[in-house]
């Protein structure tokens, strides 16, 4: 049985490719997490929608039922980074579950600014979890590859060494 699970929210497919790479090295399960609405993808909307429920720190409905968590010792966590924060849908996630007995490893997807207040969020909401580390990307992707090996292997080593 698997121990470890890469939890993910992605709205463009920049964190949901991160965290099939991740589960693939790691031998993990992957499991999405997904608002009951979509989001907007392109032009104001999708800035302005985004940007206002993180900043708010509004607590999204998510698709139910949620991820069954209780198998895991070890979770990776992805978001993307939204106005400078963690996404409402990773943040609803984290005040609806449980994570006080899990290994943590959090990691941020952003187009270059700093996940500072991202990380401190999620780490504040993870109430009692374990932090392993944290990780920032700027939008990973296919062409990125190469780039991003370094920080992918130190996380696939900090995960196998704890989990």
């Amino acid at each position: 049985m698997n121990t470890i699970a890469v939890v993910y929210y992605s709205l463009e497919g920049h964190t949901k490719y991160l965290a099939e790479q991740l589960a693939e090295r790691l031998g993990a399960d992957l499991v999405p997490i997904q608002p009951k609405k979509t989001y907007p993808t392109k032009g104001f909307a999708k800035f302005f929608c985004a940007g206002r429920d993180a900043i708010l720190k509004w607590n999204i409905a998510l698709q139910q039922p949620l991820p069954e968590l209780e198998s895991y010792d070890t979770v990776v966590l992805c978001t993307p980074v939204w106005a400078g924060t963690t996404s409402a849908p990773v943040y609803s996630f984290l005040k609806q579950i449980n994570l006080a007995s899990k290994k943590l490893f959090l990691i941020a997807t952003c187009r270059g600014g700093p996940a500072k207040r991202c990380f401190e969020r999620m780490r504040k909401t993870a109430k009692g979890a374990s932090i392993l580390g944290e990780e920032r990307f700027v939008h990973p992707s296919e062409q990125t590859q190469e780039r991003d090996e370094a920080q992918i292997e130190s996380i696939c080593s900090v995960v196998q060494e704890h989990g």
